[in-house]
């Protein structure tokens, strides 16, 4: 027998292993540094997610935290990240009160009161939860 026939492999694969399933993390974590390090390509993935985000949240308020992750996961640092998860927060609301606004709506939204803060606290809120993901990732 020549080479590596016949010989059997027991390595147990790990996740720094290429070949197992965690492989790709590492790939994903390049990425993820590529566009932490480049303002244009940072700026384009803020915009990408936060649409990403809002068409989710549209369907369902999971996409408030769906945004919050996105564009958190390709700020910087953690605090930025954190910022950015209430400003997608904020503009979720913001497009939510434009819509309620073009039907007319709005000065009837503002009298609710402690529902009006509610709504407004509830997306800022999610986002800011979902952002937190870059302190993992």
């Amino acid at each position: 027998m020549s080479g590596s026939q016949g010989v059997r492999d027991d390595r147990v694969a790990g996740p720094d292993d290429p070949d197992s399933a965690g492989g790709d993390r590492g790939a994903v974590s390049t990425a993820l540094a590529e566009i932490r390090g480049d303002a244009r390509a940072r700026r384009a993935a803020l915009v990408a997610g936060a649409v990403a985000g809002l068409a989710a949240a549209r369907v369902h308020w999971y996409g408030l935290l769906l945004g919050g992750a996105l564009v958190g996961l390709v700020s910087r640092d953690v605090k930025r990240g954190l910022l950015a998860g209430v400003g997608f927060g904020l503009l979720a609301w913001a497009v939510f009160a434009g819509l309620v606004a073009s039907t007319g709506g709005l000065g009837a939204y503002l009298a609710t009161g402690r529902l009006f803060y509610l709504s407004v606290g509830i997306p800022v809120g999610l986002a800011a939860l979902g952002s937190l993901v870059r302190g993992v990732v």
